[in-house]
């Protein structure tokens, strides 16, 4: 199994259990009993790109929620345990039968200790108790237990969709402060007599409540950060597909995003900013079509953009990303 792909082992023998982490030979599955684990292998929808023909039946969710395709093997009684997750899934059952017990929403006790990174729960109480065979799906929202035990062997997809959290908000904030020109100094001139208890005065929490505000207030930075941050690879290693080193794109016939690439796209004003990779480009607002095909994976044709290109450098900033490997060339 490749080095760059994320896999798990997870086994639970005589109520003890483990976990391994990949990358897996065969020796690893010889030395496994026959029953009682399962292997989990992450990001699948980036690996085999046949997969993402599947997750069309998910356009009804935004991608720019969407965070991977996990696919899991599993043995008789195989299993992660009783745990809740903090984002939404569905589960789909494609080879075998599994039992999945779920709890109601926000109905969680403490949490155990058994697997690093994952919410362990000591139990489930089941307001669905159901057998799942293939082509079945169960939706799982967030903080939600859940608990799946293959029956016999069995294989199943989880499709996983990622939400915003209020702790990623105020990280990517602070980033993009730390990186900022801009900054601004407590001024105490306001001040009449002395402070020598050292009390922290109301005219210092204003001040600070209001660079906030300020912040808070600036839609068009709160909007660029967040596009950013979700347009960002969940593989830190990734290698891109074929890199094609063109100088301009009116030369070629068409482009199209390559599979497990992540882009969205904003209107601010009177310009259309695409994300995409962490990076952001700013087309004006004639962009628009164009950029709304290429998120959303179609082809898109170069012949009709021509009296677009001469109006904006719309073909070097493609050029570069193409360069990147972010899109597949026809020519």
């Amino acid at each position: 199994m490749d080095e760059d792909v994320e896999s798990r082992i997870v086994s639970n023998i005589e109520n003890q259990w483990q976990i391994q982490h990949g990358p897996f030979d065969e020796s690893a599955f010889e030395r496994l009993p026959e029953s009682n684990w399962t292997l989990l292998v992450q990001t699948l929808d980036f690996w085999v790109p046949e997969v993402n023909e599947f997750l069309n039946q998910f356009r009804f969710v935004p991608r720019w929620r969407f965070d991977d395709v996990m696919v899991s093997y599993a043995t008789d009684g195989g299993g992660v345990g009783p745990h809740f997750d903090n984002y939404d899934v569905f589960l789909i059952q494609t080879e075998g039968e599994r039992r999945w017990r779920v709890g109601a929403k926000g109905d969680l006790q403490t949490n155990v200790t058994i697997i690093p990174g994952l919410c362990h729960q000591p139990d489930v109480n089941p307001v669905i108790d159901v057998i799942m065979q293939p082509g079945d799906v169960l939706y799982i929202p967030p903080e939600t237990a859940h608990w799946g035990e293959s029956i016999g062997e069995s294989i199943g997809y989880s499709v996983g969709y990622r939400s915003p959290q209020t702790r990623d908000i105020f990280a990517l904030l602070a980033n993009f402060l730390d990186g900022s020109s801009e900054n601004s100094f407590f001024d105490d001139s306001y001040r009449s007599s002395p402070n020598p208890t050292n009390k922290i005065e109301p005219e210092l929490v204003d001040w600070a409540s209001e660079k906030i505000r300020n912040i808070a207030d600036n839609q068009e930075l709160v909007s660029i950060i967040l596009s950013r941050f979700l347009s960002e690879s969940k593989i830190d290693t990734v290698q891109f597909g074929s890199k094609s080193k063109i100088t301009s794109i009116e030369n070629i016939l068409s482009i199209q995003l390559v599979n497990g690439i992540n882009c969205n796209w904003l209107e601010i004003e009177n310009e259309i900013v695409l994300s995409i990779e962490g990076e952001s480009i700013h087309f004006p607002y004639e962009f628009k079509p164009a950029i709304k095909t290429l998120c959303s994976g179609e082809e898109l044709e170069i012949s009709g953009l021509q009296p677009l290109i001469q109006k904006f450098d719309f073909s070097e900033s493609l050029s570069s990303l193409v360069n990147k490997g972010y899109f597949l060339v026809k020519d």
